[in-house]
């Protein structure tokens, strides 16, 4: 396992690995939870059991690991608009699974062609789907104003979805999630993202989707300049973009559903200012106007070159 893919905020440690015959088991701590792994014969046939502090959170033939999964991903600082491609089932099976199994004589899972479980719903799904639909764009919109609004959606992949959970908001029409927004990052570089906010319906029927993070200018300009390609649009692409909007997000609708009921209701993916520093150790410092520190989770903090003299605030 590649040390700077690591997302969580706490230390993968083997403890102990027992080999028997077809039952081999690994132990291990992430941060202060305890995780195991052993191999089982389930009615999905050969497989893999994952323990954590002594409870079972997967079992083969699951769409997602359980939700403690999920809070501990969470608790260990995992947020989906920054860890681009990344979600707690990818995190599991990509990077916590394989270290667990590095030394076993068999592979301790059937894996499809994403790396997961046969059955298990995740972004690496999502993130095809979103392709397939783009890929449509380049059916559907022949002319060359359509190919241009093509292109541009070809260079902005579906990095992060976001669900926007609060625990207070009430269930939606089916009981299984609450009517919050959804948000879908797309982009090349974290920084410059656009982001497609979608808003659950009061009843049966589509999501209402907007787009974000234009800071201020036309969606076409923010949508090219994101993609990395000429910010000049050509006439007919806004209207295009638009239609290729609304074609994308449609096709979109049913996958996500799908993914979000994988996803436990209530847990809020968001650190506030205070969260994210709060225990964090500083790493290096990058020089500059201003200093910028860095921090041990890979996050950024800008420094105040000139703070205001305490005299100004009634200090001494």
């Amino acid at each position: 396992m590649a040390v700077d893919a690591w997302i969580l905020g706490a230390p993968l440690k083997v403890l102990r690995q027992e080999d028997h015959p077809y039952h081999e088991t690994t132990l291990a701590t992430l941060g202060r939870h305890e995780l195991g792994l052993s191999r089982r014969d389930t009615l999905h046939g050969p497989g893999c059991e994952l323990f954590l502090d002594g409870q079972s959170t997967f079992l083969p033939g699951a769409a997602a690991p359980g939700r403690a999964w999920f809070d501990l991903c969470r608790e260990l600082g995992y947020e989906p608009a920054r860890h681009w491609d990344w979600d707690p089932a990818l995190i599991l099976f990509h990077q916590v699974v394989p270290a667990l199994a590095a030394d076993w004589h068999e592979p301790p899972m059937a894996l499809d062609a994403q790396g997961l479980p046969d059955g298990v719903l995740s972004l690496a799904g999502l993130r095809q789907a979103f392709a397939e639909a783009v890929a449509g764009l380049r059916r559907d919109h022949l002319s060359p104003v359509g190919a241009k609004v093509a292109e541009t959606f070809e260079w902005l992949p579906l990095r992060a979805v976001v669900f926007h959970d609060d625990a207070q908001l009430p269930l939606d029409f089916e009981g299984t999630g609450p009517c919050g927004r959804v948000s879908l990052w797309l982009g090349i570089h974290r920084d410059r993202p656009v982001v497609l906010e979608g808003q659950s319906p009061a009843g049966p029927g589509s999501r209402r989707w907007a787009t974000e993070g234009l800071g201020g200018g036309p969606p076409a300009e923010a949508f090219l300049l994101a993609a990395g390609l000429d910010p000049e649009p050509p006439k007919g692409f806004d209207s295009t973009l638009q239609s290729a909007l609304v074609q994308i997000c449609r096709r979109m609708e049913g996958p996500l559903d799908a993914y979000r009921r994988t996803y436990p209701v209530g847990i809020s993916w968001h650190h506030g200012r205070r969260e994210r520093l709060l225990g964090r150790t500083i790493v290096d410092i990058r020089p500059g106007n201003p200093p910028v520190l860095i921090l041990d989770d890979g996050a950024e903090v800008a420094m105040d070159p000139d703070p205001v003299p305490t005299w100004e605030h009634g200090g001494i």
